[in-house]
């Protein structure tokens, strides 16, 4: 398993905004999938933050150009995300987050911190062989493999930690 890390703070969002769409735009380029406006904007908030975020709050932060705001589109470009291995759907809070290895089919461990909601996304190559082989022997035809964790990241711990000494 990756050692689990979860995003700092206090980094370049930008840095991550800017690599996140130039790699949707070579998925969608090699799937010859177009890259609407939609699905650029939807993935792009996404990509803002280290944060799961569910569909009412996107559509609050969504740039609708005057047009009347509709649940629909974005489930339309989650999905198709979702679907290209752009973005992960947290079940435990019915809400999505942009993927920090897209593209790649993994078996994912999120870390969710119940304080700040910040999600650490892991790679567990030694639990993928577990469940694939446990799958396998059921004769369970695997289609994903998500599991999440939550608890607080280390900095919420640190300020928890922090609060105490000072009371």
């Amino acid at each position: 398993m990756d050692q689990p890390s979860f995003p700092q703070r206090q980094h370049d969002h930008e840095a991550c905004v800017h690599a996140g769409m130039a790699h949707a735009e070579a998925a969608c380029e090699s799937r010859n999938e177009r890259f609407t406006a939609n699905r650029r904007s939807v993935l792009k908030l996404l990509l803002a933050g280290h944060r799961p975020l569910g569909v009412y709050e996107l559509m609050k932060q969504f740039d609708w150009k005057g047009r009347k705001p509709a649940p629909a589109q974005i489930y339309r470009a989650l999905e198709f995300l979702e679907s290209i291995g752009l973005v992960h759907r947290i079940e435990s809070c019915n809400a999505y987050l942009a993927c920090n290895r897209p593209g790649r089919h993994h078996c994912t461990i999120f870390l969710v911190c119940e304080q700040c909601k910040t999600v650490a996304e892991v790679e567990a190559e030694r639990m993928q062989g577990a469940i694939t082989d446990l799958a396998g022997q059921t004769g369970f035809e695997l289609h994903s493999q998500v599991l999440e964790a939550r608890g607080l990241c280390p900095e919420c711990v640190g300020a928890a930690a922090t609060d105490e000494a000072d009371s």
